[in-house]
Parts: structure tokens; sequence; C-alpha cells
């Protein structure tokens, strides 16, 4: 299986012939699974790179940073938003950075962590109308091993705040909670 959970159809790869093998008393060996933990770690840092740096090719300010979720082919783009119309020209320039993983593009506001994707949707749902903030793209090829290769298109999600408006989103933060550490009040059993 592949690591989006399907079974693929049998494809070309790369193929390497074996004229030797030795091996060191004690060796470890370390593999990767397909889909893994830490198989989508080391895609996820390649391809947020690789979108942050056509994000900042195309000359857009208040990139602040990007996540990717390979296993969803999902990116989520941190902005400081600098003008209106600022989150559709990233969303679009994102999209087109990666034609393989880009499958859906969300951008929000700085206040918002996009590791999390549950803070990552409470944006989405929360600072504006979920029927204008979504843009699809029909007919946009996908990802030459998905299963329904044939067309799917992109989604790109406008999670920000209304420019101009960002002082109506503040988020509520409770006084002193970053200061709070739970060993102050919490004791060892004793032995």
């Amino acid at each position: 299986g592949e690591f989006m959970g399907y079974y693929v159809p049998v494809g070309d790869n790369h193929v390497f012939e074996v004229s030797a093998v030795t091996a060191r008393r004690g060796a470890l060996f370390h593999g990767l699974i397909c889909g893994s933990p830490e198989d989508l770690r080391l895609l996820e840092v390649a391809v947020a790179t690789r979108t942050y740096q056509a994000l900042l090719a195309a000359s857009l300010e208040g990139i602040i940073d990007v996540a990717c979720v390979p296993f969803t082919m999902s990116t989520v783009v941190k902005i400081n938003q600098q003008y209106e119309g600022h989150a559709r020209q990233v969303l679009l320039t994102a999209i087109g950075a990666n034609h393989d993983w880009n499958k859906t593009v969300i951008v929000v506001d700085e206040d918002v962590d996009i590791n999390d994707f549950n803070d990552v949707w409470w944006a989405y749902l929360t600072r504006g109308r979920a029927d204008t903030r979504a843009m699809v793209l029909p007919e946009v090829p996908g990802f030459y091993r998905d299963p329904h290769r044939d067309y799917w298109g992109r989604l790109g999600i406008d999670a920000t705040a209304p420019f101009g408006r960002k002082q109506e989103f503040v988020r509520k933060r409770i006084p002193g909670a970053d200061a709070i550490d739970l060993r102050d009040y919490l004791t060892r059993p004793s032995s």
C-alpha cells in the first residue's frame, strides 16, 4: 500500500543490482516504512521548504512560516497580512509551488499554530463566512500516484481575519497562563 492508505497499481520504480553484501558485527539497520511518521517528516520539510522558497521568489511580503501534512497533501501558510487580497495571492502562489503535494492550501494569521490542524480549522470556521473563503480550482492534474489520478482539482482556504479588522479577532488569553508550572501544585506520591 501507499502512504495515503490505498493500494496502487504496479509502476516503474528505480531498480538496482546488488553485486556484494558486507556487514559489520553488531550493526544496526534502520529502515523507513512508507507512510510512517519518520518518512512523512522528511517529506514535510522538503515540501514546506519548496513552498516557502516559491512564496519568497514571488516577492510576497509577510510570509512567516509554512507547514505541510503530506499524508493529506495539505499545506498551511502563516502570514502577516499586508493588504486586501494578500491571502488569496499567497494561496494561488503556494498551490502552484508544488504540483504534487499542495492539494489543499490554507492561509492563516500569525496567531494560529500551523502545526495544529484543530487550530487551523478553528481559524477558518471563526474568522469569516465558510462559503466565501474557500476557492475550488477544478480539473487540475493531481499527484501522479493518487489512486484517482484522472483530475481532482485543488482547494484553497483563506482562514485569515478580514483585512483591516484584526482587532475584532483577537484571541482570548488567560492572563498568566504561560507562567503556570503544574509542578508547583502537584506533589509526588510518598514512597
